[in-house]
Parts: C-alpha cells; sequence; structure tokens
C-alpha cells in the first residue's frame, strides 16, 4: 500500500497529546493530582524539576504514562502530600515550557492509570496533491480502523539513541560492565558530531580514570546521567552496578522494558511472516518476565529468540539489582485506532510547494502514535529496532 510521505514533528505543535484519566473510587486524599502540560521535556524531566523546586524526592511523584518529549503533552502527575503542606508551592511554580494546573486530591498514580491517548497530529512537506491525499488516506484508514501490527514504537528503544534494549540486556546477562559502557560510550548517528566524538574516545580509553575525568567534563550538563556515572567510575572504577544505579529506578527499569518490548516485536514479526492480520486479532502476546510460561507456538518462538540473545525467564530476577526484578504481562498483538479523522489539508507554511495534513484519533494505553503515523507516511508498519 502506498503512504503519502511527509515527515512529523517539525515543530512542537505538530505533535499534541493528552492523557484521558482513567476514571476510579480513591481510597485516601494523602496526594495532589494535577494536570502538566509541557513542550520539549520529557516525564522524567518534570519530576526532576518539580522535585528540586519543591526540595522532595521524586519517590514522592507518580504518574500514569510516559509521553513524547518533542511534542505538547498533557498529562497527570501525582504527588505525595499527605499534610497538605506542598499543594500550595506547587500551584506557585513558574517554569518555562511547563504549565501546571487542574488541581485535586485521591490516591497515588501508578503506570496504567487512563484509559488512553488522544492525539492531535500534523503531517507536513507531502508532496502529493489534495485530491491524491484523500485517495490514498481512505485505503491507509481502512486499515487502520481494522487493525495494525501493535509493535513498540522507536521511543521505547530510545528514539534518537536506540540504546536501551541493548543496555537492558546486558544487565540481564549480569554484565553489568558491557551495560555501562554501552549507555556512555555508544554512539549513534543522529547525535551531535561532538557528542559522538566524546563517547568514541572513552570508549578507545576504558578503564582509565583519567580519561573518565575529561568524559565528565566534556560531555555538556543536559548529559546528566552520563556525568553522574563518570563521576562515581571515577572515584570506583570497578563498580559497575553501583555506576548504573547513578541512573534513576524508573529509568533504569525502562532497560529492562526494552529487552521485553524487542522480544515482542520480533515475536510479533515472526507470527506475520505465516498469518494475516485478521487471523490475529484477539491474540496476545507475552511480555517476558521471571514468572512466564512459555507454551505453544508462541512460546516456541520466544524461546528461540532468547536462547540466541543467551537469556532465560529466571535473568528477570535481576539478583545482583533485584529492585529491577520483572515480573511477565501480555500486550495485545493488534492495535486498532478508534476515533480517526481527516481534520484538514493546506498548503504547508513551513515548506513551500508541499501541503501538510492534520489528524486527530485515540489510542489504547501502551500505544505509540509514530507506528500510526509511520502507516500513513510509509503506507507499511515495520517493527522499530
Amino acid at each position: 500500500m502506498l503512504g503519502i510521505g511527509g515527515k512529523i514533528k517539525q515543530k512542537p505543535e505538530d505533535f499534541i497529546v493528552e492523557e484521558i484519566p482513567k476514571q476510579k473510587e480513591n481510597i485516601t486524599n494523602e496526594h495532589v493530582i494535577f494536570w502538566v502540560e509541557k513542550i520539549n521535556l520529557d516525564t522524567q524531566d518534570v519530576i526532576r524539576i518539580l522535585s528540586r523546586k519543591l526540595h522532595v524526592s521524586r519517590k514522592r511523584f507518580g504518574y500514569a504514562g510516559t509521553k513524547d518529549k518533542f511534542a505538547i503533552a498533557r498529562q497527570r502527575f501525582s504527588l505525595w502530600d499527605p499534610d497538605f503542606s506542598l499543594e500550595k508551592k506547587l500551584k506557585e511554580i513558574k517554569v518555562k515550557n511547563l504549565k501546571i494546573y487542574g488541581f485535586e486530591r485521591g490516591d497515588r498514580l501508578s503506570l496504567g492509570d487512563l484509559e488512553g491517548n488522544k492525539f492531535l497530529i500534523t503531517i507536513r512537506d507531502i508532496s502529493l496533491s489534495e485530491e491524491e491525499i484523500k485517495q490514498r488516506l481512505e485505503k491507509i484508514f481502512e486499515d487502520l480502523r481494522k487493525g495494525i501490527p501493535n509493535y513498540f514504537g522507536e521511543q521505547r528503544f530510545g528514539g534518537i539513541r536506540p540504546v536501551t534494549h541493548l543496555v537492558g540486556l546486558q544487565m540481564l546477562k549480569g554484565n553489568f560492565e558491557k551495560a555501562t559502557k554501552f549507555y556512555i560510550c555508544l554512539p549513534f548517528e543522529k547525535e551531535p558530531e561532538d557528542v559522538k566524538k566524546i563517547r568514541r574516545e572513552l570508549w578507545k580509553n576504558w578503564g582509565d580514570r583519567k580519561a573518565y575525568l575529561r568524559a565528565l567534563y566534556k560531555f555538556p550538563k543536559r548529559f546528566r546521567y552520563e556525568r553522574a556515572m563518570l563521576d562515581y567510575l571515577s572515584k570506583y572504577p570497578r563498580d559497575f552496578v553501583g555506576t548504573l544505579r547513578r541512573i534513576p529506578k524508573r529509568v533504569r527499569k525502562l532497560f529492562i522494558n526494552a529487552v521485553q518490548a524487542w522480544i515482542f516485536n520480533k515475536t510479533l514479526s515472526k507470527l506475520l511472516e505465516k498469518y494475516e492480520i485478521s487471523e490475529i486479532q484477539d491474540l496476545k502476546i507475552p511480555l517476558v518476565g521471571y514468572d512466564t510460561m512459555l507454551k505453544g507456538e508462541i512460546g516456541k518462538i520466544i524461546k528461540d529468540l532468547m536462547k540466541k540473545l543467551g537469556i532465560s525467564t529466571k535473568d528477570f530476577l535481576l539478583r545482583s539489582m533485584p529492585e529491577l526484578k520483572t515480573s511477565g504481562s501480555e500486550r495485545n498483538a493488534v492495535l486498532k485506532v478508534k476515533n480517526l479523522k481527516l481534520l484538514k489539508i493546506s498548503k504547508d507554511e513551513l515548506n513551500p510547494g508541499k501541503n501538510k495534513i492534520i489528524i486527530a484519533f485515540t489510542l489504547p494505553p501502551g500505544a505509540y502514535a509514530t507506528i500510526i503515523t509511520d502507516k500513513i507516511i510509509k503506507g507499511d508498519v515495520v517493527a522499530p529496532c
């Protein structure tokens, strides 16, 4: 199937996402629940900023789901505030690209405490005529409503720097030195040249305390995890578990989740070599954890993949870093898009002579809008990584 071509995220306003809250009965009012509208900030950036402004631990914060960084994203957070001492301070915080509003009281928010997400997305730099765009979108939208592969998107693997599953795999193998080295030293094509140079130099001089300190001072301040790790390494050069613990637990857990996602994507790709999407509409695929029982055809596919990776389900216990032990779950093989609408086709003011479209749709929790935009732009969906 032919896509329409084009590009997304040429500016933050091109990608707008808003959480759909899950209605639930609150047992306590110990947490203040609030909305955040953020631009060019990821979920962890928000927690870091607010914890610093309020002088409280990041552990006090909860959230229902992570959101794209290069976007306008509206999502809810919770903050443990049993004595009501922080809510007033929170309302007074002023930060660029961060708007805080919609306060209420309730229980802590946890991952999954949402019905889904609403998206408003602009695709630019389209060379086709308005009529050709409409014709192609009609066929693409039909597929999107029927169902497409529910792959994890590239964000799960790191986006610009898809390193998370590589680091996670080494952690599962118990090779914490290699995990540390991969995180700090592996360069990727889309990174700035000066940063790639720092990573390459450090790779060549790995194990040298002076090299750790040189890299520490060369990394720009925005690379706070790399800098924190290098500072620790320069003092404790053989404590790689301790070095990785310079990264917040929530972020480290994403490394393990990325391995689960990689296995899921590869398993789904294997199934689609044999079955049509219509034949797996109601299928669920395991997200592997320490308690996952692998049975049948899908179990065999996953076992074969894990054997090639050199890991087993028991490795998800992470005995050297037990705070990250990960149980299994499952995920729908097929994603169906709801409330899909073409809102506008018009001239693209950023790309003279080209057209743009604005579309709206709703996705369930854990689904990736970039899988939808890939289908529209390219006409097909391919598993990232």
